[in-house]
C-alpha cells in the first residue's frame, strides 16, 4: 500500500468544483483512503468505485460501486483515479467505457508539490511492517555480533535480535537514548562498521541512494539487506515523486554496485506489507 499526504496546493478551488457535480472515488487503497478522509474533514459527499466492490464493501459504511455501474449511473461525475500504482491502467478502462477525460480529475490536485518523509511518516501505519521485520530477523544469523538498522523506525528489528547482538539504530530523529541521529541527505554518514547492515524503508526516500549504499557497503563485513521499489516495478515517474519516492534505481543497479563490493544475492522477496518492494538479501562472497 502506498501512502500519501493529501494537501491540496489550492484547496479552496478544488472544495468548490468537487461540489458541482457528484464525486466518485475510483481505488480505496493508500491514496483513496486518505483522499476520501479528506472530502469527509471537509464535507464533501462521495461515492467508491473498485473492481472489487463486492467483496470491499464490507470494509466501508461507504457505497461502492463497479466500473460497469460508474459508467451507467454516474457517467458524467466529477472522477478521481485514487491509485497511483494502476492510474493509466483504471483510465484506459473508464475511457473503454465510455467515461470522458475532462470528468476525470487528477488526484494530482489533492497532493501537495513536494512530500518529504517526515509528513509520510505521520500517514504511516507502523503494525503493517511486523512481517517484513520477521522476515529481516530470520535472514539474521546465530553467531552476529553487530547490526547497524540503517531507518531503524520504531526500533522492531531490535525485539526480534538475540540480545547478545550490539544493535545500532540510525535515523534522523532520536527514537531511543541510543539512536545515531543522521540525515541521510544532509548529514556525514555514521563511521560504523558492523557485520550486517539493514537497510529497509529507507533507501527509495533518499536522493543519495547510491552513496547510501556505497557507505553500506564498505562498512559491512558479512551481510547487507535491504528494501527497494524498484523502477522496473513502479515506472511513473511523477506517481513516484506523488508518493514520495524521490531516487529511481533498478534491480541492476542495485545487483552492480553490491556486486562491485564483493556482495552476492542470495535472496529476494516481495515484501508482505507493500507488495511493490522488493527485499534483497546480499552475502560476502
Amino acid at each position: 500500500m502506498i501512502h500519501v499526504v493529501v494537501r491540496p496546493q489550492e484547496p479552496k478551488k478544488l472544495i468548490s468544483l468537487l461540489h458541482k457535480k457528484p464525486l466518485v472515488l475510483y481505488g480505496f487503497g493508500g491514496l483513496g483512503a486518505s483522499i476520501a478522509r479528506w472530502c469527509d474533514e471537509n464535507g464533501i459527499a462521495y461515492i467508491l468505485a473498485d473492481r472489487d466492490a463486492e467483496k470491499k464493501q464490507s470494509t466501508t459504511d461507504k457505497q461502492i460501486i463497479t466500473p460497469a455501474q460508474l459508467a451507467e449511473n454516474f457517467p458524467d461525475a466529477n472522477i478521481v483515479i485514487s491509485s497511483i500504482l494502476y492510474h493509466n491502467e483504471i483510465l484506459e478502462k473508464l475511457m473503454a467505457l465510455g467515461i470522458r477525460r475532462e470528468n476525470i480529475i487528477p488526484y494530482q490536485m489533492f497532493l501537495p508539490k513536494q512530500i518529504t518523509w517526515r509528513e509520510l511518516e505521520h500517514a504511516t501505519v507502523w503494525g503493517m511492517h511486523t512481517g517484513r521485520i520477521e522476515m529481516i530477523a530470520g535472514w539474521i544469523p546465530a553467531g552476529v555480533r553487530s547490526v547497524a538498522d540503517y531507518g531503524a523506525g520504531k526500533l522492531g528489528l531490535r525485539r526480534l535480535l538475540d540480545p547478545s547482538i550490539a544493535y545500532y539504530p540510525i535515523d534522523y530523529v532520536k527514537r531511543s537514548e541510543d539512536t545515531i541521529i543522521c540525515d541521510f541527505d544532509q548529514d556525514m554518514l555514521p563511521e560504523l562498521k558492523t557485520d550486517v547492515s539493514v537497510c529497509t524503508a529507507t533507501l527509495v526516500f533518499i536522493a543519495g541512494a547510491k552513496e547510501l549504499l556505497e557507505h553500506i557497503c564498505m562498512r559491512t563485513s558479512d551481510r547487507i539487506i535491504l528494501s527497494y521499489v524498484l523502477l522496473e516495478t513502479f515506472r511513473d515517474v511523477e506517481g513516484r515523486r506523488a508518493s514520495g519516492y524521490i531516487s529511481d534505481l533498478t534491480d541492476r543497479d542495485i545487483r552492480t554496485m553490491l556486486g562491485r563490493h564483493g556482495f552476492e544475492l542470495r535472496e529476494v522477496q516481495p515484501d508482505p506489507a507493500n507488495r511493490i518492494d522488493t527485499i534483497y538479501l546480499f552475502c560476502k562472497k
